[in-house]
């Protein structure tokens, strides 16, 4: 009985990498984290990947991609996700593409406002301009991989991009996670509002804005004409030894099987 309690306190230690079934069996788990644009695309890959493999459970967590590379730094996950390129100062990563996504603009069904110019989106956030009806924009918290995407290719007539502003124009709002942005947009009266989201979790309770007259496509993305879009990165500490499970989960990720699931959710493959 003592030894049969060691071993399961052992186990323990070991940060949670072994459960068990309810048969008694081992189960491997590989932990990810990061982007919550990335996340629900990734949930689809583990599920699919988990239901063909036996033994291994897939944790896949939120929080930015912020948290994704500091996780993945700091060795508290398998691997990070991450929305958007790594910065000059995130050293000691190796980030590899998964996807590509659009960055779609997004208000209300009732809004009548149907497109939106590169000016128009930087002067609302920027300066509080109203568009038509639209007198708010709703931005990502300062962690997220799409907020740092967006600021960095909404550009002016002159330029200047957002990621140069000291603070966003009064009014705007802030929300943490691709859900709660869609939530926002979406509910009843809000016909004033200008959120972004990621192209593959666009629904039916919101309206996909054009932006310079184009519209949010994979195709208009894969010909360069929708300027909008950004990556979906995988985020590896450099020189880690991934373990057997998790190395062989982020194989499957690059086989064609994996990047078919993810054409079919509405991202750009790239295998």
């Amino acid at each position: 009985m003592k030894k049969t309690l060691a071993m399961v306190l052992a186990l323990a230690a070991v940060g949670g990498m072994v459960s068990f079934t309810g048969c008694g069996k081992e189960k491997t788990t590989v932990t990810i984290s990061g982007s919550t644009s990335v996340q629900p695309l990734m949930e689809e890959l583990a599920s699919a990947y988990e239901e063909a493999h036996g033994g291994i459970s897939i944790e896949v967590n939120g929080g930015g991609s912020g948290v994704g590379i500091s996780d993945a730094l700091l060795g508290k996950n398998d691997f990070g996700m991450s929305s958007r390129e790594l910065k000059p100062t995130e050293v000691g990563l190796t980030a590899r593409r998964l996807a590509t996504d659009g960055i779609a603009l997004v208000v209300n069904q009732a809004c009548a406002i149907d497109g939106v110019t590169a000016d128009e989106v930087y002067n609302l956030y920027a300066n509080g301009v109203p568009i038509g009806s639209i007198t708010a924009g709703i931005a990502r918290e300062a962690s997220s991989g799409t907020r740092g995407a967006f600021d960095e290719l909404v550009k002016n007539s002159e330029g200047k991009d957002l990621t140069e502003l000291e603070a966003f124009a009064d009014g705007t709002q802030t929300q943490n996670s691709t859900g709660n942005v869609l939530t926002q947009i979406a509910t009843k009266g809000n016909t004033n509002l200008l959120g972004y989201v990621s192209l593959g979790s666009l629904d039916e309770t919101v309206k996909a804005l054009k932006y310079d007259g184009v519209e949010p496509t994979v195709q208009n993305i894969e010909a360069g004409i929708y300027r909008l879009s950004r990556p979906f990165n995988l985020v590896v500490k450099s020189g880690k030894t991934l373990s057997r499970e998790a190395q062989a989960f982020f194989d499957y990720l690059f086989t064609d099987e994996a990047q078919e699931i993810v054409e079919s959710k509405g991202y750009i493959r790239v295998s």
